[in-house]
């Protein structure tokens, strides 16, 4: 009894209701994942669909989840500010469930392409509706910890298909993750909407009622009324300024923000995260390491995650900017280490046994370094930058943008692997990884333990002030 008190005290709603929203997100990294075991399967001669396909399919089979997020952004869109950010989420949940049980019974290259696009409309509506959602629902000054819950769920679900698909059938790999997403909409069910969402359709009463739940039965009743206000002015004067896809994209107002997104979108796609994630065990394979490619996966997936809790611990100690260059550096180190390797065995055919060890540990580094930054820190801004009138159009555009280089990466890494060697493909990411730490440096701008008026304030200085109470809450 004593601790149920305890909890009701304090700020413990926040935490659980980000970690259910963006167990959705876990959901949707089983997708991108499966390819890693899935495809070593699909392309053997004892493939599991009857048909072995071949690499190039396999490159289809792998992006077409990618490439169903696409429209899925304009759905999810319409969802996120129509229906609110709660109903959506649990919308996610059907194209994310039902997909799996196709995959136990395709017997096709292009129905698995088709049941993979269908799920990726879940990630877009997961992205935009999880990024939306936590980003409201908490306080300024554990805003950036709850924004990483996005990755580390998603680590959490690329971690079990990569610790569970090599050991257990392609049938039951399908079926077991098709668990996950029921469970989500099960317990989702019963977590708060977003106060902002609910006093832009002027339910008031219900964000009350909800912002209670959310800070704690011991948050005096002036702080909840002063924290409504806060909101509405927040909400009232963006939403006196609505805006269209067309205005986001040539408003003055919004176009620091349209940058900084797009450059932090490009460098966290382009840094080779999706294809490295999809193509893991195929990498590791190549590499032709003395550990199994099956065993060195879990590894990859487990390293990831100390890297992602120590993310949660500094974003809002440290700040955004900081830990954005320290990871971009990071990254482009280890991947330019990983294409010489790869230059030295297939270009030049050095003896390289005296270095057998630099692929897989330049992967580790990449995989502790990646998530410090580069893949966290977007979901987070994502849910910062935009002021709440464009937010849901927003978030989904950066979606569409990211999920196209997205698609991108992991359609041509294959292809240019193979026409141009493993190396070049590495090199690329490098490049990208630090040019991102040369963006973020002049352009990413500081929003660790400001509110949403004040990120605005920053981002747009021809902007006034919602009011003074605002900026000192």
């Amino acid at each position: 009894m004593q601790l149920l008190v305890s909890l009701g005290n304090t700020r413990y709603m926040q935490y659980l209701s980000a970690i259910v929203a963006t167990t959705s997100m876990a959901s949707a990294a089983m997708y991108i994942t499966w390819s890693s075991p899935a495809l070593l399967q699909l392309t053997s001669d004892n493939s599991p669909i009857g048909v072995k396909i071949t690499p190039e399919e396999g490159s289809w089979v792998a992006s077409s989840f990618l490439l169903g997020s696409l429209p899925g952004c304009f759905i999810a869109v319409w969802l996120v500010e129509r229906l609110g950010r709660k109903t959506s989420l649990l919308i996610s949940a059907f194209p994310l469930a039902l997909p799996w049980y196709g995959v136990v019974f395709a017997r096709s290259f292009w129905v698995l392409c088709i049941l993979r696009f269908i799920a990726g409309m879940g990630l877009a509506i997961v992205t935009t509706g999880a990024t939306t959602y936590n980003g409201e629902i908490a306080d300024k000054d554990i805003r950036g910890k709850l924004g990483t819950t996005f990755n580390i769920l998603k680590l959490m679900g690329s971690l079990y298909v990569l610790c569970v698909g090599p050991f257990v059938s392609y049938e039951a790999l399908a079926l077991s993750c098709s668990v996950l997403p029921i469970a989500f909409a099960i317990i989702f069910y019963f977590m708060p909407e977003s106060p902002y969402f609910l006093i832009k359709v002027g339910k008031k009463d219900e964000a009350r009622k909800n912002l209670i739940r959310l800070s704690g039965n011991n948050t005096s009743a002036k702080t909840i009324e002063d924290r409504l206000d806060e909101i509405e002015s927040v909400v009232e004067y963006d939403m006196q300024n609505r805006s269209t896809l067309w205005e986001f994209l040539s408003k003055e107002e919004y176009r620091k923000s349209l940058i900084v997104m797009t450059g932090i979108k490009t460098l966290q796609q382009l840094s080779g995260t999706t294809a490295i994630d999809s193509y893991t065990q195929t990498i590791i394979e190549f590499s032709n390491s003395s550990i199994p490619s099956d065993i060195s996966s879990i590894i990859a997936g487990l390293i990831q995650i100390p890297a992602v809790l120590l993310a949660a611990a500094l974003v809002d100690r440290m700040g955004r900017k900081p830990l954005m260059i320290i990871s971009s550096l990071g990254c482009g180190v280890a991947l330019i280490a990983e294409g010489v390797y790869f230059y030295l065995y297939n270009v030049t055919f050095t003896d390289v046994r005296t270095i057998s060890w630099l692929p897989l540990t330049a992967l580790l580094v990449f995989l502790v370094m990646n998530p410090l930054g580069i893949f966290t820190l977007p979901w987070i801004l994502l849910g910062e930058l935009f002021a709440t009138n464009i937010k849901g159009i927003a978030v989904s555009a950066s979606t569409f943008y990211g999920s196209t280089l997205a698609f991108l990466v992991i359609k041509f890494f294959q292809p240019i692997s193979t026409a141009w060697g493993m190396h070049t493909a590495f090199w690329i990411f490098a490049a990208v990884c630090i040019l991102g730490a040369v963006f973020s440096f002049f352009m990413q701008p500081e929003t660790k333990g400001k509110t949403f008026a004040e990120i605005q304030e920053k981002l747009n200085r021809k902007r006034k002030p919602v009011n003074n109470h605002q900026l000192e809450t």
